[in-house]
Parts: C-alpha cells; sequence; structure tokens
C-alpha cells in the first residue's frame, strides 16, 4: 500500500519516509508539498497479545497513509510516551517521558524541519493522554515563536475516528490498527480466557479480541476521510 522509496524508480516520488528518500526526492517532494509529518508514538505496556512499541506503528503507518494521498514526507517515529501506563496503572516494559523532554524534542525537530524549509508541520500522536498532547502543543507553541513561516499542529488518531470508533488502550480498536500494519506482531491466543480489565491487563477499550485486519483497514478509511481534506485545505493555504 505504501511507497518504497528504496526501491522506487522515480527520482520524485509523491511522498515517501524521509530517512530512505535521496536529497533530490526531498527537493521534489518539499517543492510541491512542503509538509513534513512526525508520527509520535511510546514504549509502553499493551497487554500480552500486542507490541510495546503500538503506538509508534500505528501513528507512522497513518501518516505513512496519508502523506500517500497527499504528498509529503514522513520521518520514523519518535518514541517519547508521556503518562505512559508504567505510572498510570504500574505495568512494566514501558518507557516513561517527562514532559520537559518530550516538549523539548517536539520544539526541536519542528524548528529543523522549519530551516529545511518545511511549511506545514504535523506531529501525530499515537499516543493520547492529555498530558501527552500538553507537551507536543507546547513544543509546537515554542517552535511557532522561533519558525513564523511555518505552520505547527497536533494531532492525534483518537480525533479522526468518528462516529464508528473509539480511541483505546490495547483494546479492540488499537490493535485492529496493528493487525492491519504488521498482522503477525499480534498474538490473541496469549490472552488469558477470561475478561480483561484495564487494572488486571492494562485493556481499556472493547475486548481485543474482536480486532481485525478488516477492522484496521475500516478505521484507516475513515480516518483518512477526515484528515485528507484538512492537509489539502492547509496546502492550499499556504500556496
Amino acid at each position: 500500500m505504501f511507497i518504497d522509496s528504496s526501491s522506487a524508480s522515480s527520482a520524485s516520488p509523491k511522498s515517501g519516509r524521509y530517512g530512505d528518500l535521496r536529497p533530490p526526492q526531498i527537493d521534489a517532494i518539499r517543492e510541491k508539498t512542503p509538509i513534513a509529518f512526525v508520527p509520535w508514538g511510546a514504549l509502553e505496556w499493551h497487554c500480552l497479545h500486542a507490541p510495546i512499541g503500538l503506538d509508534s506503528t500505528k501513528a507512522e503507518g497513518i501518516c505513512l497513509a496519508i502523506a500517500e494521498e497527499t504528498g509529503g514526507v514522513v520521518l520514523p517515529a519518535i518514541p517519547l510516551g508521556v503518562n505512559t501506563i508504567k505510572p498510570f496503572k504500574g505495568f512494566a516494559h514501558s518507557i516513561d517521558t517527562s514532559a520537559d523532554l518530550a516538549a523539548r524534542v517536539a520544539e526541536e525537530i519542528c524548528i529543523q524541519l522549519a530551516d529545511e524549509s518545511f511549511k506545514v508541520v504535523i506531529l501525530f500522536t499515537g499516543h493520547y493522554p492529555p498530558e501527552q498532547i500538553d507537551a507536543l502543543e507546547e513544543g509546537a507553541r515554542r517552535a511557532r515563536k522561533m519558525a513564523k513561516g511555518t505552520r505547527f499542529l497536533v494531532w492525534a488518531d483518537n480525533q479522526f475516528l468518528g462516529d464508528q470508533y473509539v480511541g483505546d488502550h490495547a483494546g479492540a480498536t488499537e490493535t485492529s490498527f496493528q493487525m492491519f500494519f504488521d498482522p503477525k506482531s499480534i498474538v490473541l491466543d496469549s490472552l488469558p480466557d477470561r475478561p480483561l480489565t484495564l487494572d488486571g491487563d492494562g485493556v481499556m477499550g472493547d475486548d481485543p479480541r474482536e480486532a481485525s485486519v478488516e477492522r484496521g483497514e475500516l478505521q484507516l478509511k475513515v480516518v483518512l476521510q477526515n484528515v485528507v481534506p484538512k492537509v489539502k485545505a492547509l496546502l492550499e493555504e499556504i500556496k
């Protein structure tokens, strides 16, 4: 589904992974669509059935899908989660980041991308407790003072799920996204044969056993329907 820029024969693809693109390819993309997507995730417990990097995989996969529709570059996902499930509910296998660190990294990434002449930078997070959003917003706010010619926005995937789906933690929604982007990483058979809970299992939302690749694809379509027009409007504004 997504462009593999390392094997693309064209010298000027419409979009691609920033780290895989050659300088002339980046220049060509930026000239046409000067937008950079910065996926933001976390490293945290997502129950026994899912990898701890789920939020990063989800955010990067969604950003690549958006960029395929709109153009632009997608940076590697940044796995700095503020208020992970570790301080929230005490689960291990979680790396919790201070809000100050996340804000400083967001600020510097934004400023550097502005320095590279990108006119729109979207920090797109797959980890979305209020503390995470606030930290990224703070980084974007600081960047706006330094780079007035670039638009900086903070979005989260759960903002764009519409009425059909609800954001969760390790539940059916997140598990379906993970199954769509990386099917082999989910092992539903590892779940205990009982109802799952937030305190006991770290699952918030519908039972992940209701997840499927097909649902993940449908969720992505909903997100794209809601996001792509907004991105295209932003690109029109900066022409």
